[in-house]
């Protein structure tokens, strides 16, 4: 294995808190692991290339990543429900070969309660299994037939319920997968499959639910599914009522601490999206003292709860058209992204670098804006955040045209159109964006005096096409009717968007 010239080794031992490095070393003593091994542990913190070149004559890397490994493992097994319930279920085993069945007992309807307080229906499954083994040996307790067939009905009930949840998790992964690449209903068409999806039995008929996680998962899609219709009153239900089941059972916390944490971030856009930033704040603000918590303390989850505060204070503070507080959350976002650039997953690089866009668009900084649509644009999964990259394609028609790169324009928009066009669903505001940036561009490169009458027109066509309730979206990724105003009037965007939104700070 040859693991420091992938940076598997090095990337490994950077990602580990400082309570993690303590464990490890204490571990470390305590089972004489190699004192020249932990000494490499410590350099490599600091001198990778160093530590390199050590291991490429000592060949030992192996051995240190399997223990940090081992390392983590103990270190969590404590808190971890899977890890001790496991852990058990092998000392139980060692017990029954040892014929202690009364021990045996008292570690089994232990473990078997822990299991049914997390959920672990396969944990579950595998005690019953070992009781049933119990049962056919212990003649001398005088166990009755009832009491097996009590088990069997018992087992019956579990792999129900473990069925049931194993349905509603593949439902959400079917949702998730779809709502990442379309977002947003842009056609009564894009509504009418919601609404079929929202009446189907499973989260139609709550009779259907056999578990809490069932429960949470229910309440989770629903509020996937109101979220791309726009139904933010529906959506709030079904995520607070997610958050007061998971709080009634902290157990579930435990055990689903990314949909919590998840649900507790689409408060906040819910706020964002009905523009009560009063209470957005209000929702960062929890977000990051409940994101605190034990439950809570890992890389992944932090890293979670941070891009989700970072993304939303910049909206807020965009919007807001505080300035120098949205380019100060840059700032903090630029350090993240440089401290775990591997770590943070592409959706999020892609939501950062659009907002970033927005931000520099509405204060005029119409060339940095451009640098962060590219590197959407350069990203390579075309269907990941579909809706950001095909808005991401058109904002940069609009600074093309701001820093009067015209001939690109004729270009980008003829493919745009095509794109388009091979579309399933699309606004019609993003064609009527198309049509105008090409008549803008074209007087432009005639050198025309006057945009004044094209910009009256588009602002005209634009009003009517808003009519639509389902267009209005356009606006949660640009506000396209502030900027052909913002062009009439001369007044700049950003004085606009603050105002249209100045009493949002307020609720």
């Amino acid at each position: 294995m040859n693991l420091i010239s992938n940076k598997d080794l090095y990337d490994l031992v950077k990602s580990l808190t400082k309570s993690e490095k303590r464990f490890l070393k204490l571990n470390a003593a305590a089972n004489n692991f190699p004192d020249h091994l932990i000494e490499f542990f410590n350099v490599l913190e600091k001198e990778p290339d160093f530590v390199a070149e050590l291991f490429k004559k000592k060949n030992e890397a192996e051995e240190l990543y399997t223990f940090i490994l081992k390392s983590l493992r103990l270190f969590y097994a404590e808190n971890n429900a899977s890890f001790v319930i496991k852990d058990e279920i092998t000392n139980v085993l060692n017990l029954f070969d040892k014929a202690q069945y009364k021990q045996c007992r008292k570690i089994l309807n232990k473990q078997k309660q822990e299991a049914y307080l997390y959920e672990r229906f396969h944990f579950v499954l595998e005690l019953i299994s070992l009781e049933k083994q119990l049962i056919s040996i212990e003649t001398q307790f005088n166990i009755s037939q009832n009491t097996l067939e009590n088990l069997i009905k018992e087992e019956e009930d579990v792999i129900k319920k473990a069925k049931n949840l194993g349905e509603y998790t593949l439902l959400f992964s079917r949702i998730n997968l779809n709502t990442r690449q379309k977002n947003k209903a842009k056609t009564q068409e894009d509504l009418d499959t919601i609404a079929s999806i929202l009446n189907s039995p499973l989260l139609k008929n709550e009779k259907l639910i056999y578990s809490s996680k069932s429960r949470i998962i229910y309440h989770h899609c629903r509020s996937i599914l109101f979220c791309r219709c726009q139904d933010n009153q529906s959506r709030e239900v079904e995520c607070q009522l997610l958050l007061d089941l998971m709080d009634k059972e902290p157990a579930l916390i435990e055990e689903m601490p990314n949909r919590y944490i998840t649900t507790l971030n689409n408060l906040i856009n819910i706020a964002f999206e009905e523009r009560k930033f009063k209470t957005c704040l209000k929702r960062i603000e929890d977000l990051q003292l409940k994101s605190d918590k034990k439950a809570f303390n890992t890389t992944d989850l932090q890293l979670k709860s941070i891009t989700s505060v970072l993304n939303a204070k910049l909206s807020l503070y965009t919007n807001l058209g505080k300035q120098k507080d949205a380019e100060n959350v840059v700032k903090e976002i630029e350090v993240i992204l440089n401290q775990y650039e591997d770590k943070i997953s592409n959706e999020d690089k892609i939501v950062f670098d659009y907002n970033i866009a927005i931000m520099n668009t509405y204060f005029g900084n119409y060339k940095k804006a451009q640098t962060y649509i590219t590197r959407v644009l350069n990203q390579g999964n075309k269907l990941l955040r579909e809706d950001l990259q095909s808005f991401a394609r058109i904002l940069n028609i609009g600074l093309n045209y701001e820093l009067n790169n015209l001939k690109q324009i004729s270009y980008i928009i003829l493919t745009l159109k095509e794109n388009l066009k091979n579309q399933i669903s699309h606004f019609k505001t993003e064609t009527l964006i198309l049509t105008y940036f090409e008549k803008l561009a074209n007087l432009k490169l005639q050198k025309a005096s006057s945009e004044k009458e094209i910009f009256e027109s588009f602002q005209k066509d634009l009003k009517e096409v808003m009519k639509d309730p389902h267009e209005t979206n356009v606006n949660f990724y640009f506000e396209i009717e502030l900027y052909v105003q913002s062009k009439l009037s001369g007044i700049s965007m950003h004085k606009l968007v603050s105002e249209k939104y100045k009493q949002a700070s307020l609720v």
